[in-house]
């Protein structure tokens, strides 16, 4: 059956399958005793790190607050109409003529038509509010800037506030918005006239203070975030990341619990409501002429996907942690539940192949089980699926089970898969570097390669797609497409508007923020390029350490022994099935093989 085929023909919701691999050993080995656990300090084998550095993944990609908007934003504003002139700007606005608004406003607020400092504040204020509603959301920006520069002296200063944060649900965090919102004393959200949006407000500017490593101010401000706040979520998120990178492990578990058992609740209660609209849709088809309930919007539909991420999130977040204090056993149960729509299932998969292997350390009786399930994770992490993703460190962990399971040849089977494979990838990287020595330049050549469409060697272009398909590196591509799209936008303005003052102000902004965002977006990937070679070239050295230590161990082991032990059975409970690995892969088999693996060690 084609691949593809057997993956339609196989779902996910099928029964889990345990898949028995045949392992790259010598078939003439004798039996030998259980594998010892990891070497003691003295070893010259570099222990292995924690996976993924310890931290809680990235926030999935897209805007900043990972939750549908709140109630517009003219609710929450105390302030009164406006009079003479703005009052005619403030009439066209209002009346849904938003063109001819601006313009009258751009004229009041920068001087075209002569008026009182009040009446250019007020005009300045109202002008960043037609341009949001006119969805010019980056030359909206820009205005708000200027008022949130001058501070409290503005009179629409603390007004403000309101915009920026529907601008923060608008633009991609590339744009900066957040830096914006930092400027406001956490203090001031106490003021009647957030009311309806303080909750937001907690949870941006704490994320602020979160970028800043200010993680106590982080923390204070993410823990005042309600739990029936639609930001309740991603807040408790971030303070469980807070209190990681502050090493207070019990608050930090807490805190991602949080976002499972609200996470639970939501989808209970969504699928409460759902059983209620289908009955209420049958009273409806009774009665004539009555029209049946709407179907979800995006948003709504957005938001759920959201919060399924900080979901996934959370859990890697937990795993990391009990990973980190050697509460291995509960590490895998977290990511275990990571699915594999998951943009994080991936790492989920690696961080388990380092857990298992770290499992002998607390359990050294089942040894073998562990090493079989940590290289049968190697296995999922080298299926043809993946081939876009670079995982070099899944080379060393499966060279260093091997060397604890005194198989050396595998070993150094392995170390050469590595060479043969990684110091091309860190030569074909660096080259790109080297093509392209201006961020600018970087950007055009990123934009080709994540495309597929650059004059890249195929290998390179590869590579480096891999190294670019980073979640946070994505939001500034997409601040350069949402800037792209103004312009767009601009351009089908009538002509009255466009060559008016504030169309010629709205243009020279559009110019300035794209050349800015794609330099931005180009550093970035630099930044990216950049530290895969450094991973590379670590890699390097440390695998030339196994390498050295292989050959040493080799020397040592002598004859082999003629047969070896035969492997443990995996151990499996009702709800999985072994089958033997005939070269194929199975999609709903990913992340449940199993290499057969048995010791050549003695006692």
């Amino acid at each position: 059956m084609h691949r593809t085929q057997a993956l339609a023909a196989r779902s996910l919701a099928s029964l889990g399958v345990v898949a028995l691999l045949l392992g790259g050993m010598p078939l003439d080995a004798e039996a030998a005793p259980p594998p010892p656990p990891p070497p003691p300090g003295g070893s010259k084998t570099p222990p292995p790190p924690p996976p993924g550095g310890g931290a809680a993944p990235p926030p999935p990609p897209g805007g900043q607050t990972g939750a549908p908007p709140p109630p517009p934003v003219e609710q929450v504003s105390t302030d009164t109409g406006g009079t003479g002139i703005v009052g005619e700007a403030e009439a066209k606005y209002k009346a849904g003529d938003y063109q001819n608004a601006a313009i009258q406003f751009y004229k009041i607020a920068y001087g075209e038509i002569p008026s009182s400092p009040a009446d250019q504040q007020r005009a300045q204020f109202w002008l960043g509010k037609t341009l949001y509603k006119l969805e010019f959301y980056s030359a909206a920006l820009a205005i708000f800037d200027e008022i949130v520069q001058k501070g409290a002296a503005h009179p629409f200063y603390k007004l403000t506030l309101p915009w920026l944060a529907s601008l923060s649900r608008e633009l991609p965090e590339g744009a900066g918005v957040l830096e914006k919102i930092g400027r406001y004393d956490p203090q001031s959200l106490e003021d009647e006239a957030f009311d309806e949006v303080r909750d937001e407000l907690y949870y941006l500017l704490g994320r602020f203070y979160y970028h800043k490593a200010d993680f106590g101010q982080a923390v204070a401000l993410l823990s005042q975030v309600p739990q029936n706040s639609d930001y309740y979520i991603p807040a408790q998120f971030f303070l469980g990341v807070s209190h990681t990178r502050e090493f207070q492990a019990q608050p930090a578990v807490e805190a991602f619990k949080n976002v499972l058992r609200r996470s639970l609740q939501l989808r209970e209660a969504a699928e409460k409501n759902k059983k209620k609209a289908k009955k209420k849709k049958k009273k409806k088809k009774r009665v004539k002429g009555r029209r049946g309930r709407k179907k979800k919007t995006s948003v709504e539909l957005s938001f759920e996907e959201e919060m399924k991420l900080y979901e996934d999130m959370a859990r890697y977040g937990m795993a990391n942690i009990f990973y980190a204090i050697g509460r291995f056993d509960t590490a895998l149960r977290h990511l275990d539940h990571i699915p594999i729509e998951s943009p994080y299932w991936l790492d989920a998969v690696l961080m388990a192949a380092w857990t298992e292997f770290r499992f002998v350390e607390v359990d050294p009786d089942n040894a073998n089980l562990h090493y079989q399930r940590t290289l049968g994770y190697v296995h999922t992490l080298n299926a043809p699926f993946f081939e876009e993703y670079l995982y070099p460190d899944a080379l060393k962990l499966k060279a260093v089970t091997y060397y604890f399971n005194c198989r050396y040849d595998s070993a150094k089977r392995t170390v050469d898969e590595f060479n043969r494979r990684y110091p091309k990838t860190k030569k074909q990287l660096q080259e790109i570097l080297e093509k392209a020595p201006e961020d600018f330049q970087l950007y055009d050549l990123a934009v080709k390669i994540r495309a597929g469409e650059s004059d890249l060697d195929p290998f390179a272009e590869e590579v480096a797609r891999a190294s670019l398909q980073d979640k946070t590196l994505e939001k500034y591509f997409a601040y350069v497409d949402e800037l792209e799209r103004e312009i767009a936008m601009f351009g089908e303005m009538s002509n009255a508007f466009k060559s008016s003052g504030v169309g010629e102000r709205i243009t020279e902004d559009l110019d300035t923020a794209l050349s800015l965002a794609r330099e931005a977006a180009g550093a970035q990937s630099r930044e990216r390029l950049t530290a895969q070679i450094k991973e590379i070239k670590d890699l390097e050295r440390e695998m030339i350490k196994v390498e050295y230590e292989i050959l040493e161990k080799r020397k040592e082991q002598g004859q082999l022994e003629q047969v070896p032990k035969k492997p443990a059975r995996p151990k499996i409970d009702a709800e999985h099935e072994i089958y033997n690995y005939n070269g194929e892969y199975w999609q709903d088999e990913l992340g449940y093989y199993r290499y057969k693996v048995n010791s050549l060690c003695k006692e």
